[in-house]
């Protein structure tokens, strides 16, 4: 009798009852009670920024920072920060969602068009928690913003624009060398805009490390979309 040449039955792939895979659906959970972890971390940081003027330890960074006297460390600290602020942001954001609009990464345009709205959650904390500037009795002030101080509005704009840019990079640039170097860029305006809100005697730690972490709440929840939108949508155009 001749050998039939049958395909190996196989056992049929798990889902739950929303058609997912456990594996997918353990992993939503995962990030959602992260997420859900750190928004609630945010909002007694909030809470408690609105009954003191600053937190322990405070204090000690930024006469620590404030001690450093180099030219060089001024530069490297003022360029990020004057990045993070109008009209300079603009050069950095435009061009970029104009530039992946033209080489067809539609969602990511529009994603990062979008990003900046953040800003407006970053405002009204503000306005809700009515923190006061450092004063100059304890610090040296190179500026005196009118706004309230938490969180910092400087650092989420880098958060968002540049963490997004951050995460296009990472999963867009296949070419080793160039994606590390953009990938640098980007963590060097997030971390040294944050640093020059302190040294420039503008926040407190506890200010920049809350509008770090509310801007990384709300880049979170536009990297969901985007995967969300990749992976049930039509994803986006390859050039």
């Amino acid at each position: 009798m001749p050998r039939t040449s049958e395909k190996p039955l196989t056992a049929p792939r798990r889902v739950d009852s929303s058609g997912n895979p456990p594996k997918i659906r353990s992993r939503f959970l995962f990030y959602a009670v992260l997420w859900v972890s750190a928004a609630v971390g945010f909002v007694l940081m909030a809470v408690s920024a609105a009954a003191s003027a600053r937190f322990p330890g405070d204090l000690w960074v930024s006469r620590h920072l404030q001690q450093i006297h180099s030219g060089a460390f001024d530069k490297a600290v003022s360029l990020p920060e004057a990045l993070a602020d109008l009209p300079l942001v603009l050069a950095i954001w435009v061009p970029s969602v104009v530039l992946l609009w033209l080489l067809r990464y539609r969602w990511e345009a529009r994603l990062l068009a979008v990003a900046p709205c953040g800003w407006v959650v970053n405002r009204i904390v503000k306005e809700l928690v009515m923190r006061p500037r450092p004063p100059h009795e304890l610090v040296r002030i190179r500026e005196t913003p009118a706004d309230p101080s938490f969180p910092s509005g400087h650092v989420i704009t880098a958060v968002l624009i540049l963490g997004f840019l951050l995460y296009v990079v990472t999963i867009l640039i296949k070419q080793r060398v160039l994606r590390s170097i953009l990938q640098l860029a980007c963590l060097y305006g997030i971390i040294f805009s944050g640093i020059a809100r302190i040294y420039h005697g503008a926040h407190w730690l506890s200010a920049v490390y809350g509008a770090a972490l509310l801007g990384a709440l709300i880049l979170a929840i536009i990297v969901a979309i985007h995967r969300w939108l990749v992976a049930n949508l039509d994803g986006p155009e390859q050039p």
